[in-house]
């Protein structure tokens, strides 16, 4: 009872949801500004190719680490907040760094083997066999890194997490023009500032954890955690294969130019995740277990739903107007027919985005392996579109192929989770929310054909404004549905609303 209530008043110290949220989306920004900084850069001094080999480097990697990688991140928040002492969270936190820090050196010097075998796969020959070696040292930095920043999290140490992201972000940018743009290093210059970066930040973590927490290992609790996670990691594969593989089927049947401008394209649809998902979740995951075991806790689920879908699809909509002008003005021409599949992996994004509430059902009762098997069938889906769709289509097949796996799974997922635990979430709003945006996005677009720069963004503007508006309407009403109370802890322009609709509903 004492442990609890310790942290109940570390919390309160901490401050509120919304100033972590915010704090959280400060740091991602920083985190993802780096791409967006050296857009015009890298548009510049690597050409699509280059800029389609770091991508495929990026996926190769991200496949390879969850098989060796161990990492415990899906098991760290719920172990911790169910251990019954300082001790026990110690024991989370030391046994999830120490775990992954040896998998994940077993990784790196499997691939670092292996690079060139490696390397011939992923690109037809060796050239790029040292990049991929070097960028291998991620598979190590980067899960001890991000295990530090999950412990910061959960310590609802949000200011620090800012800076850890800060500090990263001035290394990398330092050593990208550095690399990049002096030395003219290309590929291998992206290599090299990513990896210096992210060993330097998984230093800083680790040495902040070891100095604030004594170590202290238990093997019981390091095995149940690896039981707990142990199918999600296979299903990670099966994710990041979701996710990334289109860059490995447009080599195949078409060219690593638009490999490079899916890259592109994806740069644009994260956005949504840096600004709006990635904040919201940060601080959402650990505390909806706390959630889940309060009076009125599903009320806290189908609130936050609803919010954070408005703000997503908002958000969407915002990349896909705006990502046309916007390339025009950052990139290079090459890249321009980037811009036509922005909206399309933009909404398979932000609807694989909120599947995670769903996944929520099946994690709080055990049940691991059943995400596992919707990722092995969405895997199977994703493969036969782009065997149809990228042959015929290219660049414009890999957006739809993937668009349409994140649909079908979101819906699938969405009913299977409700015979485990049903907060009672209502897609109703969902779908108007992706019909005002298609709506918006298609006027947008015929309004501001052959107009100058000036009145094209003026016109998306207005555009945007009225969209935002009745989405904000149609998620103040579902929020008044579910509990009217809540409209209270509102942002005001949506409080304002909610006000204005309870007034006419009066007067009614």
């Amino acid at each position: 009872m004492w442990e609890k209530q310790k942290l109940m008043e570390s919390g309160k110290r901490s401050g509120s949801f919304a100033g972590h949220a915010a704090t959280y989306a400060i740091g991602n920004i920083v985190g993802r500004v780096v791409g967006f900084v050296m857009l015009p850069i890298y548009t510049r001094f690597l050409s699509p190719t280059d800029y389609g080999v770091v991508g495929l480097l990026i996926f190769a990697l991200a496949v390879f680490e969850p098989l060796l990688g161990a990492r415990l991140g899906w098991a760290i928040p719920k172990f911790y907040f169910d251990a019954p002492d300082s001790r026990g969270r110690r024991a989370v936190i030391w046994g999830a760094l120490i775990l992954t820090g040896a998998a994940s050196a077993v990784s790196l010097a499997v691939l670092v083997f292996f690079r060139g075998t490696g390397a011939e796969l992923l690109f037809g020959n060796r050239k790029y066999a040292m990049d991929l070696g070097l960028f291998a040292v991620t598979l190590l930095s980067q899960p001890i890194e991000q295990t530090g920043m999950t412990y910061l999290r959960l310590r609802e140490r949000s200011r620090l997490f800012l800076a850890f992201s800060m500090c990263k972000l001035l290394v990398q940018l330092a050593m990208n023009v550095l690399f990049v743009v002096y030395w003219r290093d290309g590929v291998l210059g992206v290599v090299l500032s990513t990896v210096s970066s992210s060993i330097l930040l998984s230093i800083g973590t680790t040495t902040y954890v070891a100095v604030h927490e004594a170590p202290a290992f238990d093997w019981l609790v390091t095995r149940r955690m690896v039981q707990f996670c142990w199918p999600m990691w296979l299903s990670a594969i099966a994710g990041l294969y979701i996710g990334s593989s289109s860059a490995i089927y447009l080599r195949l049947f078409d060219t690593l130019s638009d490999v490079g401008r899916l890259s592109l394209a994806e740069k644009f649809a994260t956005v949504v995740g840096v600004l709006i998902w990635s904040p919201f979740f940060s601080h959402w995951e650990p505390m909806s277990y706390q959630y889940h075991k309060e009076e009125g806790g599903r009320r806290k689920f189908q609130v936050a739903f609803i919010t954070i879908s408005a703000l997503m699809f908002a958000g969407g909509l915002g990349v896909s107007i705006f990502s046309e002008p916007a390339i025009k003005l950052m990139a290079a021409k090459p890249f321009d027919a980037a811009a036509a599949v922005v909206p399309i992996v933009t909404f398979g994004f932000v609807l694989s985005s909120l599947r995670q509430f769903f996944n929520f059902s099946f994690l709080v009762t055990g049940n691991t392996k059943i995400p596992s098997l919707c990722q092995y069938g969405t895997a199977v889906l994703i493969t036969v579109a782009y065997l149809v769709l990228i042959p015929r289509f290219g660049l414009l097949g890999a957006a739809a192929g993937q668009a349409l796996a994140f649909a079908i799974n979101f819906i699938y997922v969405r009913f299977l989770s409700r015979r485990y635990y049903d907060p009672g979430f209502n897609l109703v709003p969902i779908g108007i929310f992706a019909l005002i945006g298609i709506v918006a996005y298609v006027c947008s677009n015929l309004m501001v054909e052959n107009s100058g720069l000036a009145v094209d963004l003026l016109v998306r503007s207005i555009v945007m404004a009225i969209a935002i508006t009745l989405m904000a309407f149609v998620g103040v009403r579902a929020i008044q549905a579910v509990e009217g109370t809540s409209l209270e802890s509102l942002p005001w322009p949506l409080h304002l609303l909610g006000r204005l609709q309870f007034g006419r509903q009066s007067e009614g």
